[in-house]
């Protein structure tokens, strides 16, 4: 019996930490997901070579990890989204970057308005590190950078649910037609709505009437950074995408029931939208308007990496940051999810992490890869996104230990948009 004590005490100290340790009952484990091997045309453009590692440069080094960067490469200037909670405004000429101004807890996705380089939209979201102020809200803010002064546009949310309807070819639901509800911004109360949770990226159409925004999941407290970690293993279907109408000023859900719905890229003509299921190494298209409103399609799936943000060059070409390269405990991961409870009671501390990040880019109708690299992390951690400028590509990564802008040139083969004909030409025929 002596013998048997310290297994017992073992058993009732493991019985206890699972107890303690269970997480919250909002973290449902979503079935088996199956991720196959990345597309043959995705691995054909792969690059032998780590061209981030090898071709990469760093400047404005007082600048901390950020999560976005909106261009003004006209002006000579550049916003980032800081994690310290600051967007920040760099000098290109000069390579010096300098607080701008502290917004509500800590900005996020950020684009510009079309038409006035006075004003830029971003998200603003908690983050696992940053303070969390109480009368600070998460929600989708408007920057006037010559005051500078920060608006908001949207910090809550319709709470009444949408109407019943079928599932669409991904599994999720895009609203269309009756189904899409506007409500007035300013009639939005506590009775009616309920508190942005979780504003992450968003996108603005041409004239920038319409601003999509993105809402991976909604339960309280939800958080980027290590916030995000149970929701990327669960799988659960909580992402939301809503649409805010500008000139009406008016909120509507568009889409829901995907998981993890994080970067959003509006396409020409804005009848359809792209998303990426993070987690879940997918890129989505949502019809939102047109003859196929109310549907989706898969555009890529088992991609190499997790898909973050998205952007779109000057030549429409459509660049993606692989905020984590995909390895085989992930895929086998999301296959067997007996193994989730698990994962979901140890610290993030102690959970298998990839270090490995990328980017992909494809045709401006996402239809065929151009180029995709890996890079090891060493130079940079987590690209949330690539953000494409007239010669250079800017890699934003908001990774606490990240400092400085990072950017690298348009890799051989893709012509820059601002380079000269005689350029254009010169690389249209690099192999």
């Amino acid at each position: 019996m002596r013998a048997l004590r310290p297994l017992v005490l073992v058993a009732a100290a493991l019985g206890l930490w699972w107890v303690l340790a269970a997480p919250p009952a909002h973290h449902v484990v979503a079935p088996a997901y199956e991720i196959g091997a990345p597309p043959d045309a995705i691995a054909a453009v792969a690059r032998a070579g780590d061209d981030i590692g090898r071709t990469a440069t760093r400047t404005a080094f007082e600048l901390p990890g950020y999560d976005d960067v909106v261009l003004q490469e006209a002006r000579g200037r550049a916003f980032a989204t800081a994690v310290d909670g600051f967007v920040w405004t760099v000098d290109l000429a000069t390579g010096h970057a300098e607080r701008l101004i502290d917004v509500p807890l800590m900005p996020a996705g950020a684009r510009a308005v079309p038409g006035d380089p006075d004003r830029l939209l971003f998200c603003a979201a908690r983050y696992g590190t940053r303070r969390d102020h109480p009368a600070q809200a998460p929600g989708l803010y408007e920057l006037l950078i010559s005051i500078p002064e920060v608006r908001e546009v949207a910090i809550r949310v319709p709470r009444e649910p949408a109407p019943p309807g079928p599932a669409t070819a991904s599994g999720g639901r895009v609203l269309a037609g009756a189904a899409v509800r506007e409500v007035a911004l300013a009639d939005l109360t506590e009775a009616n709505s309920r508190p942005v949770a979780f504003c992450n990226d968003l996108d603005v159409g041409p004239g920038g009437r319409y601003v999509y925004f993105s809402e991976p999941f909604d339960y309280p407290g939800a958080s980027m950074g290590p916030g995000a970690v149970a929701e990327a293993i669960t799988l659960a279907r909580n992402g939301r995408l809503w649409r805010v109408d500008r000139e009406r000023e008016t909120i509507a859900l568009v889409a829901e029931r995907y998981t993890f719905l994080d970067g959003v890229l509006i396409e020409p003509g804005g009848q359809s939208v792209l998303i990426t299921e993070t987690p879940k190494f997918r890129l989505l298209r949502l019809h939102v308007a047109g003859p196929k409103a109310g549907t989706d399609e898969i555009v890529w799936e088992s991609l190499p990496g997790m898909p973050d943000g998205l952007d779109r060059d000057g030549a429409g070409r459509i660049w993606i940051g692989l905020v984590r390269m995909r390895t085989p405990l992930t895929t086998w991961v999301h296959a067997h999810p007996w193994v989730k409870p698990l994962l979901l009671r140890l610290p993030a501390a102690l959970l298998p992490v990839p270090h490995d990040t990328g980017i992909l880019a494809l045709s401006p109708d996402a239809a065929t890869p151009l180029y995709l690299t890996a890079h090891d992390g060493s130079r940079v951690a987590e690209i949330a996104v690539v953000v494409p400028g007239a010669d250079r590509l800017y890699l934003p990564s908001f990774a606490l230990a990240n400092r400085g802008l990072v950017t690298m040139p348009y890799p051989p083969g893709i012509t820059p948009p601002g380079a000269s004909a005689a350029a254009r030409r010169r690389a249209a025929r690099t192999p």
